[in-house]
């Protein structure tokens, strides 16, 4: 009959130990050693738990194993990826920069999510040569990763933790002259997604996922279907010999609907275009999303309602568009 037991030794230094046995069966089963104590209370304990696992018929053997094993702890690389992985609701060009992020990060890769400290965010944050706003979007994906392993409080989130200051930066958008020069110094096949961008306010990654069932050409319209949100969702008026010009570029009988309208056009292509044409034009280094501030000048300028502006950019609130958009272009407004 199964049984378990307590018994007492003296270690070499006098120690009293309180030892639990017990066996499976009757005398032909073998002793086995179910743990070694201080106290009688902490014996008794482990007695009466194999006692209740030997009442019910299960071999103690598993728990103890269970008792004496030290948990595996994910590390916050392995929390880092099954965070990446989890993140089936952004876009490709997010889930690009997310993994820069990550990267970044490779200073607490063996840690213990639950171990870090807002001294240790501080830190890294302090070894991040990046721009200031680079680094409130990296700390904001460590805030992210924290929240979605369960650290709480959030140290990333901890209010001793200071971000570089940002200092407000004017843009400065290029003038029609600019806009010519970058033109004229970029591939031909460029040039119409270019223009395009100038002439419509919209960012790069909207106009690289255009297809030919976004255009209405009749309506002179785009239509932006994979906004973040339901403002940036939205229909695009585009000038009307601009949409001849692209609607020249396919054939009607070519214009499935998935096709994209500007293949091969990604941010990536029109920044090294533009950088490049810029250099050789000896002008200013103009980015894509100043094409963006320079329409919304030049309409601003012009007198058309800020509302109306606002809903060409997608933006929820018409002060964003004045706080962020309103410059003052010197040049013609055309």
């Amino acid at each position: 009959m199964a049984s378990v037991f307590i018994t007492t030794r003296t270690t070499p230094r006098r120690e009293r130990r309180h030892v639990v046995r017990y066996r499976l069966g009757g005398r032909a089963y073998p002793i086995q050693h179910a743990g070694s104590f201080k106290t009688m209370k902490e014996a008794k304990a482990r007695r009466d738990l194999i006692a209740g696992e030997l009442a019910v018929g299960r071999n103690p053997a598993e728990l103890l194993r269970t008792l004496v094993e030290t948990p595996k702890v994910r590390t916050f690389a392995q929390w880092a990826e099954a965070y990446w992985t989890s993140r089936i609701d952004i876009g490709a060009e997010t889930r690009k920069n997310t993994i820069s992020h990550l990267k970044a990060m490779a200073v607490f890769n063996d840690r213990d999510p639950a171990t870090i400290t807002p001294a240790d965010v501080q830190e890294w944050i302090a070894g991040l040569s990046l721009r200031p706003s680079s680094v409130r979007r990296y700390v904001a994906t460590l805030r992210a990763v924290l929240d979605f392993v369960g650290v709480d409080p959030n140290p990333a989130r901890d209010g001793r933790v200071k971000l570089p200051r940002e200092e407000r930066t004017v843009v400065d958008p290029p003038s029609a002259a600019d806009v010519e020069a970058i033109l004229a110094h970029s591939p031909r096949r460029w040039w119409l997604s270019l223009r395009t961008l100038e002439q419509t306010g919209m960012r790069v990654g909207e106009l690289r996922d255009l297809e030919w069932r976004d255009l209405d050409v009749s309506g002179s319209r785009f239509r932006v279907r994979n906004g973040k949100t339901a403002t940036a969702r939205r229909w695009v008026a585009v000038p009307e010999w601009l949409m001849q010009e692209i609607a020249d570029t396919c054939p009607p009988d070519d214009r499935t609907p998935e096709r994209r309208v500007f293949p091969g056009f990604s941010p990536d292509v029109a920044k090294n275009v533009m950088a490049r044409a810029c250099k050789a034009a000896a002008i200013a280094h103009f980015h894509p999303h100043d094409l963006r501030h320079r329409y919304a000048s030049v309409q601003i300028g012009r007198g058309v309602p800020v509302t109306q502006v606002a809903a060409q950019l997608g933006h929820a609130k018409k002060s964003l568009t004045l706080d962020t958009y309103s410059h003052v272009l010197l040049d013609e407004t055309r």
